[in-house]
């Protein structure tokens, strides 16, 4: 709580630096709510007298996230957008570097799988177990596997859902923030898939890019923030695709397969945690 004048002021919601708010703001004034905006860093702070309506400009700010326009065009300044975003720009370039690796050094990729493996003769692979590599010192396997990706069409894919989710995150609620969400979640959705497909070869971003979803889209739910709000057609095509590929459907146009376990586990787990932040952020707001 703070004062400005005589009156006592709450938060209710918080924005990127990057949002006009005019638009909010006018609304406001319409409807005769007083309000104040702070800025505190890179973040903007509404405020409301604390014995205003809480709950009619929560709703108003959940009806006029996707409406908001940014100060300044954000694909103007590609240096300055990965400034903003070092964590993104960090897994983005782990996961070139684990694409790369598996096209030009494959005879490498063993130590960064989820278990070790070799090739016994040209079609004979054999695979090791992760209790094997656990208990070799290998913690690193854990987190390893989500850097490698198979074909231009994987890292694509995942990059691009990596730097529309992670960037975000970035901005609503910072970068160790998202660091957090993506070993925690990496680590989950690796395991997941290990433990309900058994020992195999699979790699990439896309656990995490679920778990990053499910994050967005429960948090913003519980708790609207306009740099966290996701498109629902975003969200929609993620869900479908996610169907798909349970269908095997998707298996059918791939040399491979899809890690289905990945995605569910890193769904589940990350809608867990918006949950749960979620929630956090709500109570304090009231």
């Amino acid at each position: 709580m703070t004062e400005w004048g005589h009156a006592d002021w709450v938060p209710v919601a918080q924005f990127h630096r990057a949002l006009d708010l005019r638009l909010l703001t006018r609304r406001l004034a319409e409807r005769g709510i007083d309000h104040r905006v702070s800025r505190e860093g890179d973040v903007q702070v509404l405020w409301i007298s604390a014995d205003g309506p809480v709950d009619e400009v929560t709703e108003l700010v959940r009806a006029l996230a996707m409406q908001l326009p940014a100060r300044e065009p954000l694909a103007a300044d590609p240096l300055s957008q990965l400034r903003r975003a070092p964590v993104t720009a960090l897994f983005l370039l782990l996961s070139v570097l684990g694409a790369a690796l598996v096209h030009w050094q494959f005879s490498w990729v063993h130590w960064f799988t989820f278990q070790d493996f070799a090739f016994m003769a040209p079609r004979d692979l054999r695979l090791g177990t992760f209790a094997d590599a656990w208990a070799a010192g290998q913690y690193w396997r854990l987190l390893t596997p989500m850097f490698l990706h198979f074909g231009v069409f994987h890292i694509a894919f995942n990059g691009l859902w990596l730097w529309e989710f992670g960037r975000r995150i970035e901005a609503g609620v910072g970068s160790g923030h998202l660091l957090m969400l993506i070993l925690v979640t990496g680590a989950t959705a690796n395991w997941g898939q290990y433990y309900f497909e058994g020992p195999s070869l699979f790699g990439g971003m896309s656990g995490v890019l679920y778990a990053l979803l499910g994050y967005l889209w429960i948090r913003h739910w519980l708790a609207p923030q306009p740099a966290l709000a996701l498109p629902r057609g975003i969200i929609v095509f993620m869900l479908v695709w996610l169907l798909l590929c349970l269908s095997g459907i998707v298996d059918l146009f791939m040399r491979g397969s899809i890690a289905n376990a990945a995605h569910v586990s890193g769904l589940l787990v990350g809608m867990a945690l918006g949950a749960l932040f979620g929630l956090v952020a709500r109570q304090r707001r009231g």
